[in-house]
């Protein structure tokens, strides 16, 4: 039997797409966020992948000429219109920045012939709290403990991230560096990473821990983790800071979902029921997002014992 299991999931495998559950129209697919950075307050970081997905019926192929129309709402007024982007071959990061702040309201719209027009809206989050942050080295592991306060008035979502990078200076504030994976290891039953304290952990460029403030609203919320570190050979130091965003719950749910998913092996092969795929798109699937980053200063990461 777990030949067979086995046999029919490597067939699986192979199989880009599942038209049994798609309508008779095509659809687009949109995965963005739009977020604020606390170095440029007056604007905010829009990136988007949009897929144009074939229909179960008629064709499955798009013509060379097709393009989607992208369209860019703030509180309601139209601020940018991008009408060039591909569907027959996938167009690739669409990247721009745009003067949102807190509180505003975005939309975006996809729209081509012969596609329902796909839209979703997110608001830009409040400012994330503070994170109080301190980190020892044990071994060839660096112990990180840090912490924050969640507002009681609203129902938060956050995204941690554990950045380094090495530099015979200080860095700058607005270096960003790359990430640390915590050691959490994988679960038995899955290949996926396992996200320990948080809800969900996805790679997005850097990799994030995300978590819900369902068991501390309103209160400090402690951590401790462990991740692998490696220090730089020559005179180069190494340098370690936390980003706290808060993000839009809708981002969380779709990651959670999409792990649920590439987890179900037997629903994916047809043996037991498919888990739901949330998405946050009306006309469409995926998800838009928005959130708010915050960082710790960066701060010199020393080898153990000196």
């Amino acid at each position: 039997m777990v030949f067979w299991l086995c046999l029919m999931a490597f067939a699986a495998c192979e199989v880009e797409f599942d038209f049994k559950e798609l309508d008779g129209d095509p659809l687009f697919l949109l995965d963005g966020a739009v977020k604020s950075e606390p170095y440029s307050p007056s604007t905010s970081n829009f990136q988007m992948y949009l897929y144009a997905v074939p229909s179960a019926a008629g064709e499955r192929e798009f013509s060379e000429e097709a393009r989607c129309t992208l369209k860019v709402y703030r509180n309601s007024e139209l601020i940018d219109t991008k009408d060039y982007i591909t569907i027959q071959s996938f167009f690739g990061l669409i990247a721009d920045e745009y003067p949102v702040k807190p509180g505003d309201e975005v939309l975006v719209t996809a729209e081509s012939a012969g596609f329902p027009t796909a839209s979703s809206r997110t608001v830009i989050p409040q400012a994330p709290p503070a994170v109080e942050a301190s980190f020892s080295m044990s071994g060839d592991n660096l112990n990180i403990r840090f912490s924050f306060e969640d507002d009681a008035d609203t129902d938060d979502a956050y995204a941690v991230c554990f950045r380094t990078i090495s530099s015979r200076y200080r860095p700058d504030d607005a270096a960003m560096g790359t990430t640390l994976d915590l050691s959490f290891g994988n679960s038995s039953e899955s290949s996926l990473p396992d996200s320990g304290p948080f809800d969900v952990t996805w790679e997005d460029g850097y990799r994030y821990y995300g978590i819900f403030d369902d068991s501390f609203n309103g209160r400090l919320k402690e951590f401790e983790v462990t991740a692998p570190f490696s220090f730089p050979s020559g005179d180069e130091k190494s340098y370690f800071r936390i980003e706290l965003q808060r993000i839009s719950p809708e981002r969380l749910r779709y990651e959670i979902a999409c792990n649920d998913k590439s987890s179900n092996v037997l629903g994916f092969i047809g043996l037991a029921p498919v888990t739901f795929a949330y998405t946050n798109v009306s006309g469409g699937s995926g998800c838009f997002s928005s959130g708010n980053s915050g960082y710790s200063d960066w701060t010199e990461v020393v080898p153990d014992g000196r």
